[in-house]
C-alpha cells in the first residue's frame, strides 16, 4: 500500500500531547504493559487549537485516536515522530486537508477526504496542511521498531524507508475506525480483539511489499491445530490471552493464524472467544450461586459494564433480563451458537475413536 515519496530535510522539537489522563486511563484496561504506550508526539503544530487523544498499545504497536480543532485559516502539523508513524484519517469537517512533504508545496488531493493514510518513517518530516478545517479526526499508529523487525513473515518488516501519502484503502479505514473504537471507554477490553485488528491493519498497510511465499493461499487449520487451540481457549477464558500465544501453538503469524482459524470456524478468533466467555457466564447465571458482577470477573471481563455490552451484543439481551426469563431469548441462536470444534475436527476425532 505504501510507495516512496520526498522528505523535507527540516525536522522541529516535539511537543508532547496535554491529554496524558486520557491515555492513562486506557494504559490499565489494554492488554500490554503501560510501558509499552507511547504518548502521542505533537510538533511543530501551528492554528491547532485543541487535541483530544484517547490511546492503546497491542502488538508493540501504540494506536491514538485523535480530535485536532483548528482555528480559521491555514493550519499545519508535523505527523513524524521518533518512531515510525502511519496515520488514517477517519473524519474530516470543512475546509481541506492533505498530507505534504515540503510545507509549501501542495500534493494531490485525496480520492476522498476520509479514510486516506499516511506513512511517515522515523524521523522523516511529513506535514499535515489544513485551510479553513474545523476538525480532524484520525487514528495514528506508532511502530515500536524492534517489533515491526520481528513480525514474520506475511508483513514487510520495517523496509520502508521513505515516506508515502495519500494511499487509499476502504479495509484500512474500517480498521482503524474499530481500532479507534477499541481505544474509547465502549472497548470490548478484550486482548485478542486488539491484537486481530492491529495484525490485520499492518498487514494491509503493507500488504503489496508482501514476500511472495506469504501470498500463498491460507487454508484452515488442521485438526489437531484446532483441537489444540479450541483447548487452550477453553481453559484460559478467564485469562488475558495474546493473538500472539495462540498463533504460536499452531506456528503460524498472528495473521495468518486469524485468516486459517476463521476459514476453520467461520469466526475471527476473538468472536469464538466472546462467545465461548457468553455461553461461560450463561451457565453461571443460570445457576444463580454469583452475581452478575461476580459472573463478570468469573468468566474474564474487566467489569460489570463490559460484560453487559458483551452479553448485549452476543445475546440481544442483558445477562439480568436473561436470566429472569430463565435463559429464553428471541435473538438468532446463530449469534451465540456454542463454540464447538469445526466438522473437519470432529470428523477425525471420531476416526480416532473408532
Amino acid at each position: 500500500m505504501f510507495e516512496g515519496g520526498s522528505a523535507a530535510a527540516m525536522k522541529t522539537k516535539a511537543q508532547m500531547d496535554e491529554s496524558t489522563g486520557s491515555q492513562n486511563r486506557n494504559r490499565k484496561r489494554c492488554g500490554e504493559s503501560s510501558r509499552g504506550l507511547r504518548p502521542l508526539e505533537l510538533r511543530a503544530a501551528h492554528g491547532v487549537q485543541r487535541v483530544a487523544c484517547e490511546s492503546g498499545h497491542w502488538n508493540g504497536i501504540t494506536v491514538h485516536h485523535v480530535i485536532e480543532d483548528f482555528a480559521p485559516g491555514p493550519a499545519w502539523i508535523d505527523l513524524s515522530a521518533s518512531q515510525t508513524v502511519a496515520a488514517i484519517v477517519l473524519e474530516q469537517v470543512g475546509g481541506y486537508c492533505e498530507p505534504r512533504s515540503d510545507l509549501d508545496t501542495p500534493s494531490r488531493r485525496a480520492p476522498s477526504p476520509e479514510g486516506h493514510a499516511v506513512f511517515v518513517p522515523a524521523g522523516m518530516t511529513v506535514w499535515r496542511y489544513a485551510d479553513q478545517v474545523q476538525r480532524v479526526r484520525d487514528v495514528r499508529l506508532t511502530f515500536d521498531n524492534e517489533s515491526l523487525e520481528a513480525w514474520p513473515p506475511d508483513v514487510a518488516r520495517g523496509d520502508q524507508s521513505e515516506p508515502a501519502l495519500l494511499r487509499y484503502d476502504e479495509r484500512v479505514a474500517q480498521c482503524a475506525r474499530l481500532l479507534a473504537n477499541e481505544c474509547s471507554a465502549d472497548a470490548t477490553g478484550i486482548r485478542l480483539y486488539g491484537e486481530g485488528l492491529t495484525a490485520s491493519l499492518t498487514a494491509l498497510l503493507f500488504a503489496p511489499v508482501r514476500r511472495p511465499e506469504a501470498n500463498r493461499q491460507i487454508n484452515g487449520l488442521s485438526p489437531a491445530q484446532l483441537k489444540r487451540v479450541l483447548e487452550y481457549f477453553q481453559e484460559r477464558l478467564a485469562s488475558d490471552v495474546s493473538l500472539e500465544s495462540v498463533a504460536q501453538l499452531t506456528g503460524l503469524s498472528q495473521s495468518q493464524f486469524a485468516r486459517a482459524f476463521r476459514a476453520s470456524t467461520g469466526v475471527s478468533p476473538y468472536r469464538w472467544f466472546l462467545n465461548a466467555r457468553v455461553k461461560r457466564a450463561q451457565s453461571w447465571l443460570l445457576r444463580r450461586t454469583l452475581n452478575i458482577a461476580q459472573v463478570a470477573v468469573e468468566v474474564g471481563f474487566a467489569d460489570q459494564s463490559h460484560f453487559t455490552k458483551a452479553f448485549r451484543r452476543a445475546t440481544g439481551t442483558t445477562p439480568r433480563e436473561w436470566q429472569r426469563r430463565g435463559g429464553l431469548t428471541t435473538h438468532p441462536t446463530s449469534e451465540i451458537q456454542a463454540p464447538a470444534l469445526a466438522p473437519e475436527a470432529m470428523r477425525s476425532e471420531s476416526k480416532q475413536m473408532m
